[in-house]
C-alpha cells in the first residue's frame, strides 16, 4: 500500500512506470498526483457532484504548480462543490461555448460544414450542396432574423412554439414552407444535441404546426401537350422558331424535354454529362452521389430522348462543354435547376395553366404509366423514378446495376411514344410536327 504524498521532496522523487498511476495528497480532500509514463506529473481533485455522479478535474502540472499552491486550489474547489457548484461540468461548458459560441448563429454557423461532411449526427451522411444551400436561405430568410441572437440553451419548447406558430397566424406561408423552416430548426438542434451541447431536443413535435398537403399536382394531357409544343418550339435558335421573342434559350427548353422523356429529377437532368450516357447501348449511369437515394440510377434512353440529346449535343460542342446541358451563360457550368423551375412556371403563366413545376413531370408520368392505358406495374415505375426498392438483399442492389432494365426501357419507350403522340397532329402533317423539334420516331 503507498502512503500519501505529504512533501515536495516525495512529490519529486516519484517515478514514471509502464503505466500511469495515481498516488493521493494529504492535507487537501480529493487531491491527488498522475504520474504518466512520459514524466509527466499533473494534480488532479477528485468529488462527488450534487447528482451523484463522480468527478475528476486537473488542476495543473507540478512542477509548474507547487504542492501548497495545489491544496490551495484544490481548497477552492471543494468549496465550490459544498455550494452546489460542478466545476469540471462548468469547465466542459465553457470549452463547448469557446468552440461552438452561445447564440443560434453560433450554432449554426457550426452546423453548416458539419453537415457538409457528414459529422452533424442524423444519418451520418453528407448533406447535399443544394440541400445546404436551401437550408441556408430558409435560415437566412425565417430564422435567423428573429431568434439567431437568442442562446440557444436557453431556447424553451414555449418559445419554439410561438415561432412556429407565428408563420401559421401571419399566413403568408404554405404548410409545406412553414414545415421547411421547422425542418432546418430541429436540425440545428439535433447537431447540438449530437454534439453534447443541450441536453434535449426543444423543436421535436413542434416544427410542422400544419400537416402539409400531400403534393397532387397532375398536368392535364392538353396542358401537358401546349408545353411540349413551347418547348418543342425554344429548341430552336431565334430565327427557326414560331415565337422569336420566346425568352427561353435552347438548351432550357431541351433540358425540360430531357426531363419529361426520362421523368428524371431536375437536378439529375441539370447535371447530367456526357461521360454517363452511352448512346451505343441507349443508357444513362447516373451516379450515386447525384441521385436522392445515394444508389446508381440507370435510365434506359427512349428514341426520342435520344433525339433530344442529339439536339444537346450540337449546343454543347459549340460550347465545348463537358454538360449534356450547359449553362448559356458560362459553359464551365450545368444550366440552373432552380432556373428550370422557374421556366416552367413562366410558360405556365404564359399558357394560362395553374402552376407547376418540373416535378409535376414526374408525378404526370408515373400516373399515366400506371393506368389503364398502359399498365406498367407499380413498382417498376417507381424503379424508373430511383425510388429505393424495398423488397430483394440490399447487396445484389449494389453490383445489379441493370436490375429491371427490361422492363423500365419498356415502360419509357411506351412514355415516349406517348409524349411525342401528343402533339403528332390528327392529319399526320411532318412539316408543323417537325417545326416543334419533335419528330415522330418508332421504337424499337
Amino acid at each position: 500500500m503507498h502512503h500519501p504524498i505529504n512533501t515536495d521532496r516525495e512529490l519529486y522523487a516519484l517515478k514514471p512506470q509502464e503505466a500511469r498511476y495515481e498516488r493521493a495528497v494529504t492535507k487537501a480532500r480529493g487531491l491527488s498526483i498522475l504520474v504518466y509514463p512520459n514524466g509527466c506529473k499533473t494534480f488532479v481533485v477528485r468529488y462527488v457532484a450534487e447528482n451523484g455522479a463522480r468527478r475528476r478535474i486537473a488542476i495543473g502540472d507540478y512542477p509548474a504548480l507547487g504542492l501548497a499552491e495545489a491544496r490551495l486550489k484544490a481548497g477552492s474547489l471543494r468549496l465550490q462543490v459544498v455550494e452546489g457548484r460542478d466545476p469540471a461540468s462548468e469547465r466542459r461548458t465553457a470549452r463547448l461555448e469557446a468552440r461552438f459560441g452561445e447564440t443560434l448563429e453560433d450554432l449554426a454557423r457550426g452546423y453548416w460544414p458539419a453537415a457538409a461532411i457528414g459529422l452533424h449526427g442524423g444519418r451520418r451522411r453528407p448533406l447535399r450542396p443544394e440541400t445546404i444551400e436551401r437550408q441556408k436561405s430558409l435560415w437566412a430568410r425565417h430564422i435567423k432574423p428573429v431568434l439567431g441572437l437568442r442562446r440557444y440553451k436557453e431556447l424553451r419548447r414555449a418559445d419554439i412554439r410561438a415561432f412556429m406558430q407565428g408563420f401559421v397566424v401571419e399566413g403568408r406561408l404554405s404548410a409545406s414552407s412553414i414545415a421547411s423552416i421547422g425542418d432546418v430548426l430541429r436540425a440545428l438542434y439535433a447537431y447540438a444535441l449530437h454534439e453534447d451541447l443541450v441536453e434535449a431536443n426543444p423543436t421535436l413535435g413542434l416544427t410542422r404546426p400544419l400537416a402539409p398537403q400531400s403534393r397532387a399536382r397532375l398536368f392535364e394531357e392538353d396542358a401537358l401537350r401546349r408545353i411540349l409544343v413551347v418547348l418543342g418550339d425554344a429548341s430552336h435558335a431565334d430565327e427557326g422558331r414560331s415565337d422569336p421573342h420566346a425568352r427561353m434559350v435552347p438548351i432550357m427548353a431541351l433540358a425540360l424535354r430531357f426531363t419529361i422523356l426520362t421523368l428524371c429529377r431536375r437536378s439529375e437532368a441539370a447535371g447530367a454529362k456526357w461521360s454517363e450516357i452511352d448512346l451505343k447501348t441507349r443508357v444513362w449511369v447516373i451516379p450515386p452521389e447525384r441521385t436522392k437515394n445515394r444508389q446508381f440510377h440507370v435510365v434506359p434512353l427512349s428514341l426520342e430522348a435520344i433525339e433530344v440529346l442529339a439536339s444537346a449535343r450540337a449546343w454543347a460542342a459549340t460550347l465545348g462543354a463537358a454538360w449534356v446541358f450547359p449553362s448559356p451563360a458560362d459553359a464551365t457550368a450545368h444550366v440552373d435547376a432552380h432556373a428550370m423551375t422557374r421556366a416552367v412556371s413562366r410558360i405556365c403563366k404564359r399558357l394560362g395553366l395553374p402552376a407547376g413545376s418540373p416535378h409535376d413531370f414526374r408525378r404526370t408520368g408515373a400516373t399515366i404509366l400506371t393506368g389503364e392505358r398502359h399498365s406498367i406495374r407499380r413498382f417498376i415505375v417507381g424503379m424508373l423514378l430511383g425510388h429505393t426498392a424495398q423488397e430483394g438483399a440490399a447487396v445484389t442492389a449494389v453490383y445489379d446495376r441493370n436490375e429491371y432494365l427490361p422492363e423500365k426501357r419498356y415502360a419509357l419507350d411506351a412514355w415516349g411514344r406517348h409524349v411525342t403522340g401528343l402533339i403528332t397532329p390528327p392529319d399526320g402533317g411532318a412539316e408543323r410536327f417537325a417545326r416543334h423539334g419533335l419528330r415522330l420516331v418508332a421504337s424499337a
